[in-house]
């Protein structure tokens, strides 16, 4: 490899990565999905800490016993313990008595839970791209990326 080269894999958008693997399911859970799903925690972290607009996107998992609605995937000011907090997109305990508990970040959720993550990702995307444009935010540098994170990640109807 020549110097300044990078590998092939530091050099693909994980957007990109994203949109490839939400298109051509099954989907397996390899270092390449780990990679992609960290570098869209760490860019929504940005991008959501500066719309600073809640959203509750669709469920995550646990489909099997038909309660979706359990653990969602949502745009908030987390408090993950008592040193770290910050906006970002987590996948929160969504019962009623647990007031959005942040459970796991992208990354951090269980091989067949990223599955279902994946699955989801379109229609989280075009939720939260609805929520900033009634906002009023989707103008802005942060709001404009979010609008072309959902167009990437869109599934074709």
């Amino acid at each position: 490899m020549s110097a300044g080269a990078q590998p092939e894999r530091l050099r693909r958008d994980p957007l990109e990565t994203l949109a490839r693997l939400v298109r051509d399911p099954p989907v397996s859970v390899s270092r390449e999905l780990d990679e992609a799903l960290e570098a869209l925690d760490m860019e929504m972290t940005r991008l959501a800490g500066a719309l600073q607009i809640e959203y509750m996107g669709p469920g995550v998992g646990m489909a099997d016993m038909n309660a979706e609605h359990v653990y969602r995937l949502v745009v908030r000011h987390h408090v993950w313990d008592t040193v770290t907090a910050g906006w970002g997109v987590r996948i929160c305990d969504a019962l009623d008595n647990n007031d959005l508990r942040p459970m796991w970040s992208l990354r951090g959720v269980g091989r067949l839970r990223k599955r279902q993550l994946l699955a989801v990702l379109p229609a989280f995307f075009e939720g939260y791209a609805a929520a900033l444009e009634a906002a009023g935010v989707a103008d802005t540098p942060a709001g404009r990326r979010v609008l072309e994170m959902a167009r990437a990640l869109a599934v074709p109807r």
